[in-house]
């Protein structure tokens, strides 16, 4: 029988699992000065004002993410980009007085579209990790999640490391691709556009299953009815944070003291609940 999975049961999980992490691997700390570690000239400092008057100049900041990642960024039947990430980059928009503009970009080429100039950040659910820390900052932490294997309903086992020669889906240029490789037991590392695509192919039967977050695989499971279940606890757990160009610090403060005002005034909270029923920053 098709077990029926409590998201917030699990989220409560998760929410645990956040401070167990942290004494065991040591969280990434986030709340520094902007400028600090930055690797830019001091006559770049200039520069790292422009980024922000620029926005507020043509009065829209624009962000990045991928459009298919649901719940937190997708298109709905009307054509709409929405979700979690979009409620979050509006208000963000909103405190610092202009519109939000997003862009959607294949996750593969993501940081080097924002290092390139191509967007002013990255509002895509993107996990703070040390590599990509060498080449862009990241705001506080918006949102906690876990990585899960979510396997195929017919499949006996209780943890991916018990599955022989296991096919498994990622998407490219994931953390969860980069996990996938140091597992002997997993021969075929499929990898996909978009988390859609991935849970298709676990559906289709060309996969034992797939890694992604555990929101968005509890959601695919919920909202379109997915032949998946979570195997095992999440694998490890991320913390996600909004990316900016190193030499925008001044842009990274203004994105902190937003996310602050919106945690202080309500507004996260709102948001999060509209899309999960609890607020997902709990920890």
């Amino acid at each position: 029988m098709r077990k029926k999975i409590s998201i917030l049961l699990i989220i409560m999980l998760l929410i645990f699992m956040v401070g167990c992490a942290a004494e065991e691997t040591g969280s990434i700390d986030t709340d520094v000065d902007p400028g600090e570690g930055t690797e830019a000239a001091d006559g770049d400092t200039a520069a790292t004002k422009d980024t922000l008057d620029e926005i507020k100049k043509r009065g829209a900041l624009t962000f990045a993410m991928t459009g298919a990642y649901p719940p937190f960024n997708f298109i709905d039947e009307d054509g709409t980009l929405i979700g979690f990430d979009i409620d979050i980059a509006n208000a963000i928009a909103e405190k610092i007085g202009v519109e939000a503009e997003p862009i959607t970009v294949l996750w593969d080429g993501i940081l080097a579209g924002l290092t390139s100039g191509r967007f002013d950040m990255i509002i895509g659910s993107m996990a703070i990790t040390e590599e990509r820390l060498e080449k862009v900052n990241f705001s506080n932490p918006y949102y906690y999640d876990g990585a899960q294997f979510f396997g195929r309903e017919d499949l006996d086992a209780d943890d991916l490391a018990e599955i022989e020669n296991a096919a498994v889906g990622v998407v490219t240029g994931t953390t969860f691709q980069n996990f996938l490789v140091d597992m002997e037991n997993v021969t075929d590392i499929l990898q996909f556009e978009s988390d859609v695509d991935n849970m298709r192919a676990v559906q289709q039967g060309r996969s034992d299953g797939l890694i992604t977050g555990l929101l968005v695989g509890l959601h695919g499971i919920e909202k379109f009815d997915m032949p998946l279940i979570p195997v095992g606890n999440p694998l490890y757990i991320e913390e996600i944070g909004i990316a900016i160009r190193k030499e925008d610090g001044t842009l990274l403060e203004a994105v902190n003291a937003a996310l602050q005002e919106m945690i202080d005034d309500g507004t996260y909270e709102e948001i999060s609940l509209k899309w999960f029923g609890t607020n997902i920053l709990d920890n």
